[in-house]
């Protein structure tokens, strides 16, 4: 017997912002890979069209604003499109870029990709909004309304994907006609100066534009009897409220009334909120909310040409009053409490397991992570060598991100074999350990060590990923695992395998971990190439040294 205690969800904690500071590896839309792909397949590459997809996508956007941010954070004041970010890395970065970027897919099985997955898209839908309305307002050209507008919700993205509670919380909240800084207020945190300095220091780590930044200071937002006067009149006709006109002027307010209609619309158009917004918007614009209302919608209907924004056009097909319904998060704010009847003999095993707590939720460690990747990067030298190193990495998988086991598999030297050499959390009689995988031509492992790439074998693919691979080996595998191709420069090394092991682990395997998973092995390979150069170099230089030596007795 339990009591719950509580019904909502609790503020994130510390631990739970310094996950979603430190998280940086954004899916893109599965669409922009297979676009990309589609477009690399042509005998010319051009420029245009290699922006235009990437526009498309306000996540890969973001990727490439973080690389100049580290790059060049100088030039970050002078990019307002894609295209600008295209010609300041160059095409070929960009390509690459893409090609080692996760993706996730617009249908997946997880309710939180899917979250994600809408959160991109009403981004996209509020870039559109604002480059379309920009020339009624001062202070922004329309690719600069455009990229701020797309960009400005980026600092609530990564909460779809390592926080799922608090975000679905948000999503509940508006479903239920909550305004959306009361909700960020509810579900994540208090917007006090402290709180409104978290995320503005959040907008500045993904080197997002001034207004992003700036759109988290309280005096950009009007006050509620304010807002409730733009409702009800246009902005020319206020005459004794100064400030307003003031807050109006300025750049922030186009990106957040955007990002509001966007959001309200994306739930439900017919919903009062989004014809509050509408209304509050045509005011701004000095637009009737009709003209308004009907932009919305156009731009939504070019979205989902695309692809996008689908349960939004789905809505106006729908009654009048329908919208998307996001059920509350269910969180117990103390932990269960056991009551056990007295009795004078005791309850049978089998009654006595009813109330078994639930397992532990794995949570990854960002610092252990944070330390390994560093030494990878920086300090390869350190381990020695790639024995080392290697363990190091399948330490890295079971500590720090929480999975049960890892493995290595190792190919020999007619490629033609790959056999588990290295092992953490396995024990010594596991089938694992002596695992040799046949590398012949069909075999999805031969594909994989073609070049760096990464599978997740789950229940739904596991038949046709293992379609040709012996029975004895596809029993030993568990019924799901990951795996990454190990290189040393352009040499393939092996396969790096986790998995959550045999054990009592109800929750599968999440995307965060399958995302640090790729990542530790990406710097894995970039390190086992550091090092091979490191050991060549020395080599010469022992060589070298040696005929000195020689010369020199002669």
């Amino acid at each position: 017997m339990t009591i719950n205690t509580r019904k909502t969800a609790c503020q994130p904690d510390t631990d739970a912002w310094s996950d979603v500071e430190d998280f940086c590896d954004f899916p893109i839309l599965a669409s922009t890979r297979r676009s990309f792909r589609a477009l690399l397949g042509k005998a010319s590459l051009s420029f245009d069209s290699l922006a235009e997809i990437a526009e498309q996508d306000p996540a890969v956007c973001l990727h490439m604003l973080i690389r100049i941010g580290k790059r060049n954070p100088s030039s970050l004041d002078q990019i307002s499109t894609a295209a600008g970010c295209i010609s300041l890395l160059g095409m070929e970065d960009v390509v690459s870029l893409v090609k080692q970027l996760p993706v996730v897919h617009e249908h997946s099985a997880l309710r939180s990709e899917r979250n994600y997955v809408a959160m991109l898209h009403t981004a996209a839908l509020a870039g559109r909004l604002a480059g379309h309305w920009a020339k009624l307002k001062p202070g922004m050209s329309q690719h600069q309304a455009h990229w701020a507008a797309m960009l400005a919700s980026a600092p609530l993205w990564p909460w779809h994907l390592i926080q799922v509670e608090a975000s679905q919380e948000a999503l509940h909240q508006l479903a239920k006609n909550k305004e959306v800084i009361p909700t960020l207020q509810h579900c994540f945190s208090n917007l006090d100066k402290k709180g409104l300095s978290r995320w503005s220091m959040l907008a500045k780590k993904l080197s997002l534009p001034k207004p992003c930044q700036s759109l988290w200071q309280q005096s950009i937002w009007p006050n509620v009897r304010p807002w409730k006067t733009l409702r009800k009149t246009n902005l020319l006709h206020i005459d004794n409220n100064k400030q307003l006109k003031h807050q109006c002027q300025q750049s922030e307010m186009l990106i957040y009334c955007v990002n509001m209609l966007a959001a309200h619309y994306r739930i439900g158009a017919y919903r009062a909120k989004s014809l509050r917004w509408s209304k509050i918007t045509a005011h701004l614009l000095n637009l009737s909310s009709e003209t308004v209302h009907q932009q919305v919608i156009n731009q939504s209907l070019q979205l989902a040409h695309k692809g996008m924004l689908l349960s939004s056009i789905n809505s106006l097909l729908a009654p009048s009053h329908s919208s998307v319904r996001y059920f509350p998060a269910i969180h117990c704010e103390n932990k269960p409490i056991k009551m056990v009847m007295e009795r004078d003999k005791p309850l049978p095993k089998k009654a006595a397991s009813v109330n078994r707590e639930p397992p532990a939720q794995r949570k990854i460690d960002q610092q252990k992570m944070k330390k390994l990747l560093h030494r990878l990067d920086e300090e390869a030298s350190s381990f020695g060598d790639w024995h080392t190193l290697m363990r190091f990495v399948l330490k890295g998988i079971t500590e720090g991100i929480g999975l049960s086991q890892a493995y290595i598999a190792v190919q020999n030297k007619q490629g033609d074999k790959a056999k588990v050499y290295y092992q953490q959390g396995l024990a010594e009689t596991d089938p694992l350990c002596r695992l040799v995988l046949d590398l012949s031509k069909g075999s999805i492992f031969k594909r994989i060590l073609e070049k760096p790439a990464s599978l997740m074998v789950t229940d739904q693919n596991r038949s046709k990923m293992l379609k040709n691979i012996p029975p004895q080996q596809v029993a030993a595998l568990p019924n799901e695992f990951m795996m990454m191709s190990l290189f040393s420069g352009n040499r393939p090394i092996g396969i790096i395998f986790a998995d959550l092991g045999t054990g009592n682990q109800k929750m599968p395997v999440q995307p965060s971990e399958y995302i640090a998973f790729k990542n530790l092995c990406m710097h894995a390979s970039s390190s086992l190439s550091k090092l091979a150069e490191i050991r060549k170099s020395q080599s010469s230089s022992d060589k070298t040294n040696k005929m000195r030596v020689n010369r020199h007795q002669a």
